[in-house]
C-alpha cells in the first residue's frame, strides 16, 4: 500500500476538499507507481460515492480520507485497503458513542479516548475496504482486523490504514508527505503482519 497526505488548508469548502484529496490520490500513482513509462490515472465513483481509481485501464484498489486540516489518499495493486484519519483535538462526544457500541466494534478495547480512537478509525477503514456499511461494521467487533491495521500519529491526526490481507498476503505500507512546497517527502515503511 502506498498512502500520500498532506496538511491542507482547514478553512477550505468540503468541495475543495474533496478535489484536493482526489488530485493527491493522481499525484501520488503519477510519483510513485511501480511501471515506467506514461501513466494513464482516472478516477469515477461508485452508486455509493466511494473511489473507482483506475491506472492505465486496470482497476486499483484506493481510499480516501479526510479531516479539516489534512487529507490522505492511498491505493494498493494486491487487495482491498482502507484508511481514515481523525484529528485527535476533536470536541467530539465519543463517551456517548463509546456506550452505545461497547458491545460491537468497541469490544476487547480499554475504552479509553485513545483507544476509542484506534477503534473508530479501524472501522472506517474496514467500512472502505470491504464496501460494508459504517452502521453495520460498528456494529460488530473488530478484533479479527486488529492485525491487518497500522496506525501513524502525524501531528494531532492519528491515520489508520487497513488491508484486507489474507495468509499468504503480506504486504507493505510507504507513507510520503506532500509538503507545501509541493515536495514529497517519505516518511516510514512498515511490514503488516499476516494472521498468526
Amino acid at each position: 500500500m502506498v498512502i500520500g497526505y498532506r496538511l491542507y488548508n482547514d478553512t477550505a469548502s468540503p468541495r475543495q476538499v474533496s478535489e484536493a484529496t482526489r488530485d493527491l490520490l493522481i499525484q501520488l500513482v503519477r510519483k510513485y507507481w511501480l511501471v515506467s513509462g506514461p501513466v494513464h490515472v482516472t478516477i469515477d465513483k461508485t452508486p455509493s460515492g466511494a473511489p473507482l481509481l483506475s491506472v492505465n485501464d486496470q482497476p486499483v484498489y484506493c481510499s480516501l480520507s479526510h479531516k479539516s486540516g489534512f487529507i490522505a489518499a492511498a491505493y494498493s495493486t494486491n487487495c482491498s485497503i482502507g484508511i481514515d484519519v481523525e484529528n485527535l483535538r476533536t470536541s467530539k462526544n465519543y463517551q456517548r458513542i463509546r456506550d452505545y457500541y461497547k458491545d460491537g466494534f468497541l469490544t476487547g478495547s480499554s475504552l479509553t479516548k485513545q483507544a476509542f480512537f484506534r477503534q473508530w478509525t479501524l472501522a472506517e477503514a474496514v467500512a472502505k475496504a470491504s464496501g460494508e456499511p459504517l452502521l453495520k461494521v460498528l456494529e460488530q467487533p473488530l478484533e479479527k482486523q486488529q492485525h491487518a491495521a497500522r496506525y501513524f500519529r502525524l501531528n494531532s491526526f492519528l491515520l489508520c490504514a487497513y488491508q484486507a490481507v489474507t495468509a499468504d498476503k503480506v504486504s507493505d505500507i510507504s507513507l510520503y508527505q506532500l509538503d507545501s512546497d509541493n515536495q514529497w517527502q517519505y516518511n516510514t515503511q512498515i511490514r503488516l503482519c499476516s494472521p498468526v
